[in-house]
This record gives C-alpha cells, structure tokens and sequence, in this order.
C-alpha cells in the first residue's frame, strides 16, 4: 500500500515519545531514524514521501552541515511543489542554491529570494532576479517588476531578450503604457521574428479573442513556437464559426506543425473554408492516414473542383488512393489532372507521379514507360534522375539484367552528384559480378574506398566479406594532442566559469550566451574544447570539435570523438530508452542529426526539440502511451520530454522493423508509411534504401547510420 512505510514509521516515532514508556529519543537519533525511513521511501520510487521525511529529519537538527545534506537529499526527492524544502535549501546558499529552490518552491518563496537578493547572498544575481521575475509575470506582474529593476546589467544574448520580454509582460499587468511603448519599440528594432512572436502573442493573450490579429502576426512570425498551445484553446470556438478567421491561421499553423489542428478547423467547422478542407487532406497525407486524407481530399474536390488548390489535391488524392491499394482510381484521378489542368506548375512530374504510384505497388514492368518519357521529355525536371534511376530498378525488377547493367552505368555517367548514385554504383557492380563480368568487384571496390562512410559502401563490404567501417582514434588526451599540434587550449574566462554555474543550476540557454563571450575571448570555440568536454557542454562541443578535427587526420584523440559524438543528456537518455528498450547510442546518433543537441531547434516543417518531433505525431504519442493530460505541443522544446516522446516514437518503429537501421530510420524521418511504399518488409535492405525518394530521408538514413557506427565504438560504456 502507498506511503505503508511512512505510515508505520510515523506510528513507532510516536511511540517513542509517550512518558510511560523508555526513554524518548533525542532529535539527533529521531532525525538519523526519519533519514534512514526516508532513503527506504526514495529506493521505493515513493518521491513525495521521501521527501517530506528527509524535510522533517533536517528540521530536527540545528543549522549546519547535518541539516544542509538532508535539506540537499529533500531538494532532489521532490517532485511537488514544497515552501518547506525550498527554505531549507535556502539556508546554506551555493552558486545553484536560488535557482534551485525557485524551482521547488515556486512563487511562495519569491519573498525569501527577494531577502537574498538585497543581502547580496547569491552569485549571478541578475540571473536569479530574472528567473523570479519570469515566475511570477502570470500571478503578481508587480512583484515581478520589482525583481526586474533589481537587475543592474545589461544581460547577453536570449537572457537580455528574455529580460526584455519578462518587463513588458510586467508592464502589461501593471497598465504602464509608456513602459510598454519603451519595451515594443525596442524589441522591434532588433532582428528577431521569435521575439517579436512572443511580444504578439503577449499582447493577443491580455486583449483575448480581441487580440486576434496579435495572434496571426504571432503565428507568422514563428509557426513553430512554444506559444501558440494556449492561443488556439482560447480562439478555438470563435475560428470554428468564423471561416475568415480560421483561413488566416490555416498556413502558419500548417507550416508550424500543428497538423491536428488544422485537421480539426477542417472537420469541426461550422462551414470550413476550401483551404482549411485542403490542408486538412494534407495533414493527413503527411502522417500516414491515406483514409481520411482521400476523405478530406474528395470533399474539396466535389465541393471547389476548380479551387485554387484542385490540381494540388487531384494530385494528393491519387497518391492516398494509390498508398490505399487502389491503383486504378489512382490512375484515373491523374489522368483527370492531366486533361484538365494542362499548364500546371507540376504537370512535368505527371509522368514520374505515374510511375512511382505502379513501382510502389509493383506494377514495374508498367511503369517504365513513364519513367522513361521523364527522361525524354523533361529532361531538366526535377524528377530526372529519381525516374531514370527506378528506371533503371525497373529493368532489374523484371529481370533484364543486360539492360538494367547497361542503364546503371549510364545513370553514373550522367549523374556524379545525384543522391542515388551510391545505390547504382552498388547496384552496377552487383550484376555485374553476378553476370560473371569480374570487372564488378573493381566497381564496388572504388565505392568501398571514395564514399567509406555510405550505406551502399557499407552493402558492399558486406557483399564482399569484408570487415565493417569503425571509427580509428587515439588514447592520448585531448588537451596535450592540441598543444602537441600547435593549437593550445586556452584557461577559461569568467564568463565559461559562470556558464558552468548556470548549467549546473538548470539554465542551459542563458549558459550558452555566456559560452559563446568566451569563445570570443578565448579565441575560437576550439580552445574551450577540455573544457567542454569536462563540463558537459553538449551544445557548443560539436562545434569546438569540428573546428580542430582535420589537425592529424586520422590520428584523432577518442575525447576529440567523444566532444563531437556526446553522450547528451545521459541521466535522462539511458533511463528513457531502457525503459522503451532502444539503444541508448542510437538515440545520440539521431540526436546529433536532428537537432545538432541544440534543445531549441525547430525545423521549416514545425519539428520542434532535441529529437525534432512534429506536434501532431507527439500528440498521437501521448495518446498511445496515456500522456494526454500532460501534452501541449509548447512543450517538446524541454529536453526531458523531446527525449521521452522522441524514445516512444522510435521505439514504436524499431520494434515493428524489428530493429533494422535503416528501416526504423526511414520510418522516423519520412514516416513509416513511406517505408512501407519504399518496399520495407518485402525487399533486401540494399533495395529499401535504394528506393527511398526523399533526398532529406536518403541522406539522413545514411548520416544517422554512420553516426550510430561511431558511438557503438566510442561509447563501450553503454553497449
């Protein structure tokens, strides 16, 4: 039974101190009793309870180093808010102490910060009163002002514009218009659309349904802001009945990511309009649920056929139908695109759209004609190589093997920069071996040995048994390799120094304008580069690394690799993919692709995070994992839960692709439903990768591929 422990402890406490019985205990021996029941509750996962008795055992002592553990041992417990724990903490200040207890103690403790701000108590003052500041904008805008002009510095980088926007947002709740005026105007003179996004979005949530064109310009200036959650419930009822209203929001939200959204003006509208209908078809296109795509897609058909957005929908219609199995409608709907609309942008890719929809069922032999008028034809299309290469796959599917050799060299011959031409190589070299031509090997051999790091490079050696790619390093550190090549590294400055204290205390992204002064100062990220290493810097070790990677080619120190290929956010990772039973190196590996480790990284698509999730596929992530009660698409900016839905999402794809690479890669990137058009589960992985069309998904399959090949080597630690 929960808290049984705390219960019965509490019981035998009790007894001790009754006047007929022995003797009661001291505080000193209650408190070492309390600690001991509260190390059980934390081993117990009881959190909460751990906790409030590690708080009671601290409170049984006087000041001093005893009480200073417990009120430590009570901070890292907790997980609710608690005053008590906070102020305990706040009793032997550290460089972290304020934020920390902020934190656990929210905006109750507000006037014990504020003691210790004026007593001169903390390190980086200016950086707590902020913090308390932002706390309390939503409940007292005049506390927080007050905590606002305690700051004496001119803050740097995202913590000045964080400063900037914290006193407007006080300014609004305290009615100081001049103040808001000051605040605008200088926030419109910088070169910022996120910060002018948030300056909107402030003023739209004060006005209301008022502020509605706050909204929009909020929208368009940062579609895949952490922002706009609580703008759409507040708008939500007033752009279901108005189709004017909901048609301004319809692009940015679309281009933000927030698909069901759209999907849900689309469907719930009183009367939508026909481009909320169309994005809404695309929505669903994009996420895989070809049903309701043809469903939406239909209705804008029937209802605007000659919309502005027709012959875009008569061309996703036939895709959806074609990915549903229904060819044939598939092929009527392009036909019908092809009559109607003869001057369209996109009519030079209806050959390839043809082709590619009978490939993808396996209709080859059927699809080569069209492959081929691409080629004729179009020759300066975009489509080309991707036709004359499934041109060429074609031939090989249906076993023309002569003409298949013969279109996959001239495919290279014409095509040295196409993303298909690791594939052909691959391709070209197979048959012919299989042919009989040993010229074959030599083909696969300069694969092998011009593009190592490649998929098709990796087929090869497989083809060939011949031993994998692995990263080649040294053991000698990395602070005497760079001396011993003349690139030194540099003792860090303050600024590096305060940067760790704001790591340590949570605020990575005020941590980073300060690293980046000491860039300057130093040098060049790269003479920070031990120091990164030692200290975690995860989002500015990369780019340190990279910047000293070519000084002895292969003769690399391991911590040079390890600075480049981190393991980030190890705490939360390995925890996180035990639990979804994915491999913690592959995790780092996609980080590293998708977000650089930068937490605040979104995409044109509205990706959003360390794992670069799309708000509508994380919202179906929380569904399938009883999350919903905690999700908002404002949050996948959070490292913790960017890692925890990006694990879930991964892992959903591993285990259906039973762990293949590049299968639960393709899934990720391009969406699984993609990967079962590209051939997954059906054909070789050689082939699979071959026809994957998407550029970005081809070369993120592969870079993410090789990454992961680096950490299983320079990681052992977590194999």
């Amino acid at each position: 039974m929960k808290h049984s422990l705390l219960a019965w402890v509490l019981v035998i406490l009790a007894c001790t101190t009754a006047t007929d019985g022995p003797e009661p205990m001291s505080n000193l021996e209650r408190s070492v009793v309390e600690a001991s029941v509260a190390d059980s509750l934390f081993l117990a996962g009881e959190m909460d309870a751990a906790a409030l008795m590690y708080s009671s055992a601290a409170h049984l002592l006087q000041p001093g180093p005893g009480r200073a553990e417990l009120a430590e041992k009570a901070a890292e417990s907790s997980v609710s808010l608690s005053p008590v724990i906070a102020r305990l903490l706040l009793e032997t200040p550290t460089g972290t102490t304020p934020f920390r207890a902020l934190r656990i103690g929210g905006t109750s403790i507000a006037p014990d910060i504020m003691s210790g701000l004026s007593e001169g108590r903390y390190l980086l003052p200016d950086y707590v009163a902020l913090m308390a500041a932002e706390s309390l904008l939503a409940t007292d805008p005049s506390f927080a002002m007050e905590f606002l002009q305690m700051i004496h510095s001119d803050l740097p980088g995202s913590a000045g514009k964080d400063q900037l926007l914290a006193t407007y947002r006080a300014a609004l709740g305290t009615g100081d218009l001049e103040l808001q005026e000051l605040c605008w105007n200088t926030a419109f003179d910088l070169d910022d659309d996120k910060l002018k996004a948030k300056f909107y979005h402030a003023r739209g949530m004060v006005r209301g349904v008022f502020g509605f064109r706050d909204f929009v310009d909020s929208f368009e200036l940062w579609p895949a802001g952490d922002i706009h959650a609580a703008a759409y419930e507040l708008l939500r009822e007033t752009l279901l009945a108005d189709s004017s209203m909901a048609n301004q929001v319809a692009d940015p939200f679309y281009s933000g990511g927030l698909w069901n959204e759209v999907y849900d003006l689309a469907v719930n509208s009183t009367n939508p309009p026909a481009h909320i209908v169309y994005l809404g078809g695309r929505t669903r296109d994009r996420l895989g649920r070809h049903d309701q795509a043809v469903q939406l897609l239909e209705e804008y058909l029937n209802r605007w056929p000659r919309g502005e957005d027709a012959p875009n929908a008569c061309i996703y219609l036939a895709r959806d139908l074609a990915a549903l199995g229904r060819v044939e409608e598939a092929m009527e709907w392009l036909e019908f695109y092809e009559n109607t609309w003869p001057r369209h942008g996109r009519i030079s890719n209806l050959p390839w759209y043809r082709g590619s929809l009978l490939a993808e069922n396996g209709f080859w032999e059927r699809s080569i004609p069209y492959f081929a008028e691409t080629v004729s034809r179009y020759p300066s299309n975009t489509t080309v190589d991707d036709a004359q290469f499934y041109g060429c796959l074609a031939l090989m599917k249906t076993g023309r093997t002569a003409e298949a050799i013969e279109a996959f060299g001239n495919f290279n011959s014409r095509w040295t920069q196409s993303v298909y031409r690791p594939s052909s190589r691959y391709w070209y070299g197979v048959l012919k071996l299989e042919s009989g031509d040993d010229s074959g090997r030599g083909v696969l051999d300069r694969l092998i040995s011009g593009k190592p790091e490649s998929l098709p490079a990796a087929f090869a050696r497989d083809y060939l048994g011949l031993p994998e790619w692995k990263p080649v390093f040294v053991e000698e550190p990395l602070g005497a390799w760079m001396a011993r090549n003349g690139k030194p590294e540099a003792q860090p400055t303050r600024n590096a120094i305060d940067g760790v204290l704001l790591l340590e205390a949570g605020c990575r992204k005020w941590a980073l304008d300060l690293f980046r002064l000491a860039e300057t100062e130093a040098g060049g990220a790269y003479r920070l580069a031990p120091f990164y290493l030692a200290n975690d810097v995860w989002e500015r070790g990369p780019s340190a690394a990279w910047q000293i990677w070519s000084l002895e080619g292969e003769n690399r120190p391991l911590d040079l690799w390890r600075l480049r290929y981190p393991a980030a956010w190890s705490d939360e990772v390995v925890v996180t993919s035990d639990r979804f039973s994915m491999d913690p190196k592959l995790l780092w590996s996609i980080m590293k692709q998708e977000s650089a480790f930068q937490p605040s990284c979104f995409s044109t698509a509205g990706a959003r995070g360390l794992i670069q999730m799309i708000p509508s596929t994380s919202e179906y992530v929380a569904m399938e994992n009883g999350w919903e009660h905690l999700y908002s698409p404002d949050i996948l900016y959070d490292p913790a839960t960017s890692i925890r839905y990006g694990t879930a999402c991964i892992s959903s794809y591993g285990e259906d692709c039973g762990w293949d690479i590049p299968g639960t890669l393709a899934g990720y990137n391009g969406g699984p439903h993609n990967a079962l058009r590209w051939g997954w589960g059906t054909v070789s992985r050689e082939e699979f990768f071959s026809r994957i069309t998407y550029n970005e998904t081809k070369k993120y399959v592969e870079i993410v591929s090789h990454n992961y090949n680096i950490y299983k080597e320079i990681w052992p630690e977590y194999n």
